[in-house]
C-alpha cells in the first residue's frame, strides 16, 4: 500500500468519524407526533427539553414520552430495554447495568434514566417474586428523593405505589397514588384514582372500590392515554364485581375491554383474561376458563405476574377438563419460569390459599 493511499484512507476514516459525530444525537419518540432528534438540554418533573441541530428547544411532555434514545449510552441500554419488554428482566437488568458502567456520561438526565429502569425492572421483577419486593422499594424510594425534578418523577411514584401493594403496605402506596394524582395530566391523574380503587380492593371495601372506579370511567376523556386508563379503571370494577360475586356482570366489562382496548396495551389484556378464568371458574364454566387463562400464556407471557397465575390455574384446570398432561405443562413451566412466585408456592402447597 503506498504512502499517498495510507494518507488518503485517513482522511477518509477521520472524515467518516466526524460526520457521525456530527450527526450523533438523542431522540425522543413521542406517543403522538413526529421524532425529534438533538440534543436533549433539560429535564422537569413534568417535561424534558430537546435541543434539535436546527429550530429551537422544544419541551415534551413527561406522559407523552414513549422511547428515548441516549447518544451517550451504550448499545446495551436499549438491547436491554427490549429484553425487558421481553419479560426477559434478568437479561435486561444485566444490560442495563452494562451500559451504565460502560457509559462515560456526564449528563445528569441520563445518570437518572439508569437508575430509574434498574428500579422499574426490579419492581417488574417483584410482582412474580416477592423476595424482591423490599429491594425494588429501596431502589424507588431512592429515585423518587433524589429525581424529583426528573421526567421519570411521576411514573416511578406509580411503580412504587404497585410495589407497596405486593408488600401489603397499604398506608405506604396509598400515599405513593395520592402524589401520583398531583401529576397535571389527566391520564396520570385517572391511574392514580384507579390504583386508590385497587387499594380499597385489598382492603375488603368492594362497594367503594367500585364507585371509585366509576368515577374514573366517567371522568376519562377521548386521549389514547385516558382511555387506556378507562379501561383499567373498568378491570378495577370487574375484580370488585367478581368480589361481589356479581360474576355475570364482571363478564360483561371484561369482554368490553378484551374487544375494545389496544392490544399493544398487554398488561390490560393479561389481567381482563386473567380475570375472565377467575370469574368463568366461579360459575362452573372450567372449559371456557382454561381457554381464558390460556391468552395470557399464549399472547402475553411477558406479563409476568399474570403469566404466573394463569400458569397456576392452567395446572389444576387442564386437569378438569380432562387434559391431564397439559396441566402437567402449565405445572412444569410455572416451576421452572416463576419458582419463587406465590402462585409456585400455591401449587406446591408451600404458601396459604
Amino acid at each position: 500500500m503506498t504512502t499517498r493511499l495510507i494518507r488518503r484512507l485517513t482522511v477518509a476514516a477521520a472524515m467518516v468519524a466526524t460526520v457521525g459525530s456530527a450527526f450523533a444525537a438523542d431522540s425522543i419518540t413521542r406517543k403522538s407526533g413526529p421524532r425529534l432528534a438533538g440534543a436533549i438540554t433539560g429535564t422537569t418533573k413534568t417535561e424534558l427539553t430537546i435541543k434539535p441541530s436546527v429550530g429551537d428547544p422544544v419541551a415534551v411532555p413527561a406522559n407523552e414520552i414513549a422511547v428515548i434514545d441516549w447518544d451517550d449510552a451504550t448499545a446495551d441500554l436499549k438491547l436491554g430495554v427490549s429484553d425487558e419488554n421481553g419479560g426477559r428482566l434478568d437479561s435486561a437488568l444485566t444490560r442495563v447495568r452494562k451500559s451504565k458502567a460502560d457509559s462515560q456520561t456526564s449528563n445528569d438526565a441520563l445518570k437518572k434514566e439508569f437508575e430509574f429502569i434498574e428500579a422499574r425492572i426490579t419492581a417488574r421483577m417483584a410482582k412474580a417474586d416477592p423476595s424482591k419486593v423490599d429491594e425494588a422499594i429501596a431502589a424507588l424510594e431512592k429515585f423518587r428523593k433524589s429525581g424529583a425534578e426528573h421526567f421519570r418523577f411521576y411514573e416511578s411514584l406509580r411503580y412504587l405505589g404497585e410495589v407497596q401493594v405486593v408488600k401489603g403496605d397499604y398506608a405506604a402506596a396509598r400515599q405513593s397514588f395520592e402524589s401520583l394524582s398531583q401529576a397535571p395530566w389527566n391520564d396520570v391523574k385517572l391511574s392514580g384514582q384507579v390504583a386508590l380503587g385497587r387499594i380499597l380492593m385489598a382492603e375488603g371495601n368492594a362497594d367503594e372500590a367500585v364507585r371509585m372506579f366509576d368515577a374514573a370511567i366517567a371522568a376519562a376523556g377521548n386521549s389514547t392515554g385516558e382511555q387506556a386508563r378507562k379501561y383499567d379503571a373498568m378491570l378495577g370494577k370487574a375484580r370488585a364485581l367478581a368480589a361481589q360475586s356479581k360474576h355475570e356482570e364482571a363478564l360483561k366489562t371484561l369482554d368490553e375491554v378484551t374487544m375494545k382496548a389496544p392490544a399493544t396495551e398487554t398488561a390490560l389484556q393479561a389481567e381482563a383474561y386473567v380475570l375472565q378464568g377467575n370469574s368463568l371458574q366461579a360459575l362452573n364454566r372450567n372449559k371456557e376458563a382454561v381457554l381464558a387463562y390460556l391468552h395470557v400464556d399464549l399472547l402475553f407471557p411477558r406479563e409476568t405476574a399474570y403469566h404466573a397465575e394463569s400458569l397456576f390455574h392452567m395446572a389444576k384446570l387442564w386437569k378438569t377438563v380432562q387434559s391431564p398432561e397439559r396441566g402437567d405443562a402449565a405445572e412444569d413451566k410455572l416451576i421452572a419460569s416463576y419458582p419463587k412466585s406465590d402462585w409456585a408456592k400455591k401449587l406446591s402447597g408451600s404458601a396459604p390459599q
